[in-house]
């Protein structure tokens, strides 16, 4: 593996004068513009141009570089690329410098047929890329049998279709290759880059499962428990509510009985009473003894009817299986189990 080494000032100081006294035009557009261009364009990509390079002679690479890309955007031209590519290599952004000064290579050399001028910014190209190629990663991706609609990732950069199956740099570092595609499984690999070196991917993509019916099982709701019992509680109620009424009629006889003998009280000298009141004493005595029986009585069946309240509730029956069987010992056969 080849260790990365940063660029020397010298050599930095040397390409920089070579792109100040060289061929190249100091100007964006070597060629002239097409004829909807001129007016307004061309001149704007020019002052963008001019404003970058000013800044890039003053080494403040990272203010020319906007400038750069600005002018390119307007008007495109190897010149302008090239210094986009300079700028990022100065920043010390080798793989992005490595991508902008190889395409100011091939746009440089499609265009020499017509335009000599642009030997210059080829060959300083290719002068920085050898300079950069031992700092960089190069990462083939190839995908088998690619899908209509094939994305490729490396890392956080997205390839595109005819990017698949070039050489690209990158920085060395491990990265993650992601390929994947509507209808098809995602295929991932892990790779390590490392300066200066070269690595290939071969990536498949299958094709996803198709989703089958989706199947709800639905059980019945199991059946309650059997009961059974539950008449003494009923009966409990029953006994209950003879004894609050028997309470009520001590309630209502025991009032009477009071309010008779208030009056006789009040009719009745002491300690006698005379004898035309002799049948309302009977009569008072008779309420008393009526209110003391309800009494007893509505007692005794308000208790009874809460016992069998509580103890007379209906159980829970559980299923049980008959079972045969014979003792020997006391030579009998019969069955037993829950029935």
């Amino acid at each position: 593996m080849t260790t990365a080494r940063r660029s020397s000032p010298s050599r930095a100081a040397v390409l920089t004068a070579l792109l100040t006294f060289s061929g190249i035009p100091s100007a964006a557009l070597a060629q002239t513009p097409p004829a909807a261009e001129a007016p307004s364009a061309a001149v704007a990509a020019q002052a963008r141009f001019d404003r970058g390079r000013e800044l890039f002679q003053q080494g403040r690479f990272a203010d020319a570089l906007p400038e750069f890309r600005a002018s390119l955007e307007l008007f495109r031209s190897p010149n302008t690329l090239l210094y986009v590519g300079l700028c990022l290599q100065r920043m010390e952004r080798y793989a992005e410098s490595s991508a902008a000064l190889s395409r100011t290579v091939s746009e440089a050399g499609a265009m020499l047929a017509t335009d000599r001028r642009y030997e210059s910014a080829r060959d300083l190209a290719r002068r920085a890329l050898a300079e950069i190629e031992p700092r960089v990663a190069q990462l083939s991706v190839q995908v088998i049998n690619p899908p209509p609609g094939v994305t490729v990732h490396v890392g956080r950069t997205t390839l595109d279709a005819e990017a698949l199956g070039v050489l690209l740099p990158y920085d060395p570092a491990e990265v993650t290759v992601l390929a994947e595609a509507p209808g098809f499984l995602p295929s991932h690999q892990s790779v390590r880059l490392t300066a200066g070196g070269r690595a290939s991917i071969e990536l498949a993509l299958r094709a996803a499962p198709a989703a089958g019916p989706v199947t709800v099982t639905v059980r019945p709701p199991e059946p309650s428990p059997a009961r059974r019992g539950g008449a003494v509680r009923v009966a409990g109620f029953v006994v209950g509510g003879l004894g609050v009424a028997s309470l009520a009629a001590f309630a209502v006889l025991g009032s009477m009985a009071s309010s008779q003998y208030d009056d006789l009280s009040r009719v009745c000298p002491r300690p006698f009473c005379t004898a035309a009141r002799v049948r309302e004493i009977d009569d008072g005595v008779q309420l008393t003894t009526m209110a003391n029986v309800a009494l007893g009585v509505g007692a005794a069946a308000v208790v009874a009817g809460v016992v069998m309240i509580a103890v007379g509730g209906p159980r829970v029956v559980s299923e049980g299986r008959a079972q045969a069987y014979v003792d020997p010992s006391l030579g009998t056969v019969g069955v037993r189990g829950a029935f």
